[in-house]
């Protein structure tokens, strides 16, 4: 427990001192909406180019055969393939032009030292249905007669879907785990995947229906990379348990990254969740990131969803902005000041859900006077501690806040819809009263600011010396827009206002 003198020296500077930053931006009252690719329709997801083609795939009119790999692993033709058996220094191969093939594999293991596991050249569709435990291994080096491309444990010229109810071990030693060149869908099974360099990745799209993953991977954990065709290029989490340890991202989408539930824990990355557009509308996330938690070049939305951020760079950073309409985000940041726990270029807008973020100072961005929900910026004297912990109570002394932090910080970010305007609240540092403040603004600035080393929103205007704190905290956008790169100038959808997503398939 700390003494008096030694909370004294965590005391907060009063709020409105002479030197406060004005928290201004570019933008008018009401707020941009994200850009059309952003906002779905959650019913068909119209905006993306799903392949369900699998889910209209009469199985029972197509030819059943076995395959043992001892004696045959080349399929030619389409159908279903009960495949069991193991085979050593050779692929299973599939060239059936444009049939469809499922494979159903049962306990098969195979281990290719000379190249893939797995290896699809031609087929409409490619489905593999898991049983029981099944192993695949390929080599730390290919054979010269695969193609440059051809990098995956196992790897798919035609859409690859992956079901069934059992597991798949899958260890990529030379780059990839798996590699479709169009669509990748998982729409249940167990799958532990160890790769040298990414784990999973389609070009076109992943999009994860159902199952459980545990992915190491040394690069990325789960990728799409098609930036040229629209409707893909798309990450797609409707469900699943989704565990990523990874040495570069562990989710990338070249364009959009939509996560709508599921249980998702990155204990390891270099940035957590990164695309063009990230849209979180639901599932319990945590993130652990040695730079970005979440990363979006454009747009950042958040409706819903339980998600934590530990990072050492940027906690939340969109190079546009970013909407909270909903969930309950909280951001253990960075201890450096060259970055913060939130960031944006044009805006932080909130208009919903619970926002906790600490940090540095240096960096600190706040919510911006556009928003609709209530925010306090407080800016501590000195650096506390990590396990320091922290409350904000009512005046009626009801606790509505509690965080422990799991670092040091100097700077704490808090809007949730318990905040009232002209409500007076005090701020507790282990339990220790230290500071009182009045809630006088949609982002209210406690403490001492002028320490920070860059702004907290761009467009922010030095404020008016003397305790009537900041002004122009409302400044008008240019008549034509924020610019060629920025969101269209309309309303974003209130809280109220987002569809909620429906059980089961999105699209049939």
């Amino acid at each position: 427990m700390r003494n008096t003198r030694t909370v004294a020296a965590y005391i907060l500077g009063i709020a409105g001192l002479a030197g406060i930053l004005a928290l201004a931006i570019f933008l008018n009252n009401n707020a941009p909406k994200p850009s059309d690719s952003t906002v779905i329709d959650v019913e068909n997801l119209s905006t993306i180019d799903i392949d369900n083609g699998d889910l209209k795939i009469d199985w029972s009119t197509y030819p059943e055969y076995d395959l043992d790999l001892s004696e045959n692993a080349t399929i030619a033709k389409g159908g279903i393939y009960h495949v069991a058996g193991e085979l050593e220094d050779a692929p299973l191969v599939i060239n059936a032009g444009n049939d469809k093939v499922k494979l159903v594999l049962n306990n098969v293991s195979i281990k290719n030292s000379k190249g893939p596991a797995i290896v699809c050249y031609a087929a409409d569709d490619l489905v593999i249905e898991l049983k029981g435990e099944n192993v695949l291994h390929d080599g730390n080096k290919y054979d010269s007669s695969y193609d440059d491309d051809v990098k995956g444990v196992i790897y798919s010229k035609a859409d690859l879907t992956f079901e069934g109810s059992g597991s798949l071990i899958l260890t990529a030693n030379y780059q990839d785990g798996i590699v479709g060149k169009d669509d990748v869908k998982f729409n249940s099974g167990n799958y532990t995947i160890t790769a040298a360099d990414d784990a999973i990745r389609g070009k076109d799209s992943v999009y994860i229906v159902n199952g459980d993953f545990n992915i190491t991977s040394r690069s990325d954990g789960i990728k799409s990379t098609n930036a040229e065709i629209a409707g893909k290029g798309f990450v797609l989490i409707e469900n699943g348990h989704i565990k990523i340890a990874a040495g570069d991202d562990a989710i990338h989408a070249e364009k959009n990254l939509y996560i709508y539930n599921g249980n998702i824990d990155i204990t390891k990355s270099y940035e957590g969740l990164e695309a063009a557009d990230v849209t979180l509308y639901g599932g319990n996330i945590k993130i652990t990131s040695s730079d970005d938690g979440i990363n979006g070049t454009e747009v950042i939305n958040i409706t819903g969803g339980d998600i934590y951020v530990n990072a050492s760079g940027d906690g939340i950073d969109s190079n546009g902005y970013v909407y909270i309409n909903g969930g309950n985000l909280t951001v253990d940041g960075p201890t450096n000041n060259g970055n913060g726990a939130l960031d944006s270029e044009n805006g932080i807008i909130v208009k919903g859900g619970t926002v906790v973020a600490v940090g540095a100072s240096g960096m600190a961005a706040s919510p911006a006077n556009t928003s609709t929900q209530y925010s306090a910026s407080i800016f501590f004297d000195s650096t506390l501690p990590a396990d320091t912990k922290l409350k904000i109570k009512k005046s009626s002394g009801d606790t509505i806040f509690r965080h422990t932090s799991a670092k040091s910080f100097s700077n704490l970010v808090v809007s949730m819809p318990e905040f009232q305007l002209g409500e007076t609240y005090s701020i507790y540092v282990d339990d220790e009263k230290v500071e009182t403040f009045t809630l006088s603004n949609v982002t209210t600035i406690v403490g001492n600011s002028n320490n920070r080393f860059g702004p907290g929103q761009p467009g922010d205007q030095p404020g008016e010396m003397g305790p009537g704190g900041p002004n122009g905290n409302d400044m008008t956008p240019p008549e034509d827009g924020m610019g060629p790169n920025d969101a269209p100038n309309e309303d974003i959808p209130s809280p109220d206002d987002q569809p909620t997503p429906p059980d089961g398939q999105r699209a049939k």
